[in-house]
């Protein structure tokens, strides 16, 4: 076995080992040395340091990072911040799973509760374990359906997968969460059976709600199912809209905008949402942060999960 001063060898023979994914006995010819030298050579390497070893559990819960945490729930009054993060996973898979262990954690205590759209919403209600809570909560959406906006690839929507998992029968609103006119969405509202699921949804306990950034991921489809004739979509940016929650747009400052986008919409309000008890709002990726900070300042979020580079972003901007 080489003496301590030999570090070369130790490097070489665990370069070949560890880095090129050469056998013992490979290492052994190449180096011209015995394979019992070779596995005494790399244990040394193990014992000074030279190589070290790590084991990144794919099945492990994200790292929190109280310190961003607590920055959070300070600058914006928020009940609780989740800022998430994992070596071996991406920003949107983390948020989703921490995301789906807040939802079971409030699961068994809450009973009713409150879904969007979204993709961040989508992968967070796709983490979810079946949990068969007692009383089981009932399952309502926040807004109308839209196949491009809440379907699973199985065509499944997220309002249904999230009752199943939940041992639940949700209550469905059949119609479109976005239309072109403020007088289909009036006259939709006042149907009773429409109506009564919106009426239901905005006295849920706790709702799940996905946040927008303009100009990316559903923001601007939202806008091109709004069918906004010019003089309208020059009114609307004239309110520099920043971000959105539920289909309802905010300025920078937090403030919601009127017409013409927010009568447009099959949803709950927003003043709806600011009096449900628990609103969870989940976000993934540091390009969000502009809208992510428009909501946050809207005061509807409680619960927020987001990614490490989200939350630095937002505080950054902050």
């Amino acid at each position: 076995m080489p003496a301590p001063r030999d570090t070369a060898v130790i490097v070489r023979a665990a370069r070949l080992y560890y880095e090129q994914g050469r056998s013992q006995t490979e290492v052994a010819h190449d180096l011209g040395l015995s394979r019992s030298n070779v596995s005494r050579i790399l244990t040394q390497a193990r014992e000074r340091g030279i190589v070290e070893i790590a084991i990144h559990d794919p099945e492990a819960p994200p790292q929190r990072e109280p310190a961003l945490e607590a920055a959070l729930r300070a600058a914006f009054s928020l009940r609780e911040a989740h800022v998430v993060s994992a070596p071996r996973a991406s920003a949107m898979d983390t948020v989703a799973r921490e995301g789906a262990a807040v939802i079971t954690a409030r699961a068994a205590t809450v009973r009713s509760i409150g879904v969007s759209w979204g993709q961040t919403v989508q992968n967070v209600v796709a983490e979810l374990d079946a949990l068969r809570p007692r009383p089981t909560p009932q399952v309502l959406p926040l807004v109308g359906g839209h196949s491009s906006l809440d379907q699973f690839d199985s065509g499944e929507s997220v309002l249904r997968v999230l009752a199943s998992r939940l041992g639940a029968r949700p209550q469905t609103l059949y119609a479109p969460a976005v239309l072109e006119s403020a007088t289909t969405v009036a006259t939709l509202r006042s149907e009773s059976s429409i109506g009564k699921v919106l009426t239901a949804a905005a006295q849920v306990e706790l709702a799940i709600v996905g946040i927008g950034s303009m100009g990316m991921h559903s923001s601007p489809h939202i806008l091109s199912l709004m069918g906004l004739s010019e003089a309208e979509r020059a009114a609307f940016e004239a309110q520099q809209p920043v971000g959105d929650v539920c289909g309802r747009f905010v300025d920078a400052d937090g403030v919601p905008l009127g017409a013409p986008t927010d009568q447009r919409v099959l949803a709950v309000t927003f003043s709806e949402l600011l009096r449900i008890p628990e609103v969870l709002g989940v976000a993934a990726g540091a390009e969000k942060a502009p809208g992510v900070l428009g909501v946050l300042r809207s005061g509807v979020i409680d619960t927020a999960v987001f990614d490490i580079d989200l939350a630095r972003e937002v505080l950054d901007r902050a």
